[in-house]
């Protein structure tokens, strides 16, 4: 990341966290889809309609102190104008780029030629360009520096006629007064769908989601910097599986500028077992919603970078029936979780899909969640619970990524016995 991440946590909410559509209108002031979102979502600027959303003041005040502290700016520009000069550690280069003609960095820099080192994966996008990226990487471990000039020269040569053009996503950190490279898309009907859009889609759509429903809605989890978001609604209306078990539904919404993927809302699921005066909660995640028995399980709702507002407001006039879709169909999946006859079976199912597990970011659990599995004995349901709520514990504060997948080989093991 460039700019450290916003990370905050929340049991409960009060009315004065909510926002005003006013107010959210804020995090749009730089944005080319303002108008269109204002007409479509029938925004009035000069009305104080309230969106109740528990804690979406947080959540703004967020964005726009990350708005505060750098500039994003997209430019066009021909790959022949684009120069590796230099590897860094920690999959980062410098690149140079020639003939930039945008006003805001010229002013800056004084120069149509800007020098940027890379963050996130924009190395390897550019240099995959060339095929080049693996080898470029063992030639800097192995300090073949004559190699590494012998090769660019060779790129920069070979690239002088090369006319394809691409869209280059720079973050201007002011404190740094520094240029980043975040990104490399195509300049072919890509659209800047951000985290402020994201965030007020969501927010409007769900304000009129309580108003029609009566259902409250707090975040109670967000996660943001510069390019990523990751943001956990809780809705308050539980349902009642059995004597047992009751289910609630949290919806998750996911956007990356880096990467050229969609804007995804999903679920998570927070199940609660009782006995005997006792309660435990935890936390399981489906894949996504099974449209059809035999599909394989999709998001919850998506909008692609392409398109145009109109496409996204259309698309998300459908998250009211998908919610409570959704929602009926794990709650008859849950059931199963009533009919668990072995839990010791399930224990060593699931920490056997954690020992073998391979995403790179769930690496630094493995160990300590096999071990904490296999080291407690569960001799009932309740208990089985209560392992699996202490192994929730162990992930560090901000890593939304390996909580998920926990709770997703949680559900396979719980509910879809796989």
């Amino acid at each position: 990341m460039i700019l450290k991440n916003i990370n905050k946590r929340f049991e409960d909410y009060s009315s004065n966290t909510f926002i005003t559509q006013k107010q959210l209108l804020k995090i749009l002031e730089h944005s080319d889809f303002r108008e269109d979102l204002i007409k479509l979502f029938d925004i009035k600027e000069d009305e104080s309609k309230v969106l109740q959303i528990g804690n979406s003041k947080y959540l703004i005040e967020s964005l726009l102190e990350l708005d505060s502290l750098c500039d994003k700016i997209d430019i066009p520009i021909k790959m022949k104008n684009v120069y590796l000069e230099k590897l860094l550690e920690d999959e980062k280069a410098i690149f140079s780029i020639l003939g930039v003609e945008n006003k805001y960095i010229y002013n800056i820099i004084k120069s149509d030629k800007l020098k940027v080192e890379t963050a996130y994966s924009a190395k390897q996008d550019l240099l995959d360009y060339y095929n080049f990226s693996k080898f470029a990487n063992y030639c800097r471990d192995l300090e073949y520096e004559d190699l590494i000039k012998s090769i660019r020269d060779y790129l920069k040569e070979k690239n002088k006629d090369n006319n394809d053009e691409i869209n280059l996503r720079l973050l201007y950190a002011k404190a740094d007064k520094k240029f980043y490279l975040r990104a490399i898309t195509s300049t072919n009907g890509y659209k800047d769908f951000g985290i402020n859009f994201s965030v007020f889609v969501i927010l409007v759509a769900l304000g009129k989601y309580v108003e029609d429903t009566k259902n409250n809605i707090h975040i109670d989890r967000y996660v943001v910097n510069d390019s990523k978001i990751y943001v956990s609604f809780s809705l308050s209306n539980s349902r009642v599986i059995n004597d047992k078990l009751n289910l609630n539904f949290n919806l998750i919404l996911e956007n990356d500028e880096i990467k050229r993927d969609a804007v995804r809302l999903n679920g998570v699921f927070k199940v609660t077992y009782k006995e005997n005066n006792r309660l435990s909660e935890i936390f399981i995640k489906p894949k996504g919603m099974k449209k059809e028995k035999s599909e394989y399980p999709v998001d919850l709702l998506q909008y692609r970078h392409t398109g145009n507002p109109q496409k996204v407001y259309e698309s998300i006039q459908e998250l009211p029936k998908l919610i409570d879709f959704f929602i009926e169909q794990v709650s008859d999946d849950a059931k199963k979780i009533s009919e668990i006859k072995n839990v010791k079976d399930v224990r060593t199912h699931l920490a056997n899909k954690v020992k073998h597990s391979r995403k790179l970011e769930f690496q630094k659990y493995k160990k300590r969640i096999f071990e904490k599995l296999m080291g407690i004995t569960a001799d009932n349901t309740f208990n089985l619970f209560e392992v699996f709520r202490q192994v929730e514990e162990l992930f560090e504060n901000e890593d939304v990524i390996s909580r998920d997948y926990w709770r997703e080989k949680l559900y396979e093991s719980l509910i879809e016995k796989k």
